[in-house]
């Protein structure tokens, strides 16, 4: 009985690795079939995507303290056009911990060059929001939200940096869209990251993984794309107003 079991747990495991492989690379043949048949656009609950993803400083094998954002990228997406509109990039110079780490620079492409005599994140903030009030992210005409990899980039990395900055948050950085919970709802997988979002909707990668400016520009794709399949975005994620 042992030894049947066995066999047949193998049998099992062998066959949800073939099933997993074959619809992990025939998009229009599982998930992408049953739940985002391609009906043309929807209109968006939203008219831009502001795309971000910060890096931050980091080393291997362990947590540095105070961590700090090193880089802030956001890309304005117009939702109808799909065309990107602005784009806001600053590298900035970490204050408590000013030296980058070797690893941080193997994951990032951050080098301590990039980093230094640029502005402190007080500044760069500072300049974020007139950007987003120049470019009208939220008059009459234009309602906005974040779109985020994750939910560390707004809800764990901005409340750390603020709050070590001694900076407030905009209430229009308390609700965003996490793309791969998005992604979930379209298409019934829940993606490991962007590269598997890109993988199952067969496009290519572009760019260095952990640059955040390259990570917006193809998180801005995979939007792209579900827009076009019909798929409508809806808020997914919030930061807790009590504890900000």
């Amino acid at each position: 009985m042992q030894r049947l079991c066995t066999r047949n747990c193998r049998l099992w495991k062998k066959n949800t690795w073939v099933f997993g492989i074959k619809y992990a690379t025939q998009p229009e043949s599982f998930w992408f079939k049953r739940k985002m048949r391609k009906q043309g656009k929807q209109q968006q609950i939203y008219s831009s995507f502001l795309v971000l993803d910060f890096e931050a400083t980091c080393d291997r094998g362990r947590t540095i303290e105070p961590q700090e954002i090193i880089e802030f990228p956001c890309i304005k997406l117009n939702t109808n056009t799909c065309e990107i509109e602005d784009v806001f990039h600053q590298y900035i110079q970490p204050k408590e911990i000013p030296v980058i780490t070797p690893y941080c620079t193997e994951l990032t492409g951050i080098m301590q060059e990039m980093v230094d005599d640029q502005p402190y994140f007080e500044e760069t903030f500072i300049q974020f929001q007139k950007w987003l009030q120049k470019t009208g992210c939220w008059n009459s005409d234009n309602k906005s939200i974040f779109v985020t990899s994750g939910d560390w980039d707004l809800k764990v990395m901005l409340p750390k940096q603020c709050q070590l900055s001694n900076m407030h948050i905009p209430s229009e950085m308390k609700h965003w869209i996490n793309i791969k919970k998005a992604f979930a709802a379209a298409t019934g997988y829940f993606p490991r990251g962007i590269i598997d979002m890109l993988t199952k909707l067969q496009l290519p990668h572009q760019g260095r993984l952990h640059s955040g400016i390259d990570d917006c520009r193809n998180i801005a794709t995979v939007l792209k794309t579900l827009i076009d399949r019909g798929f409508v975005f809806e808020e997914t994620s919030h930061l807790d107003l009590d504890k900000s």
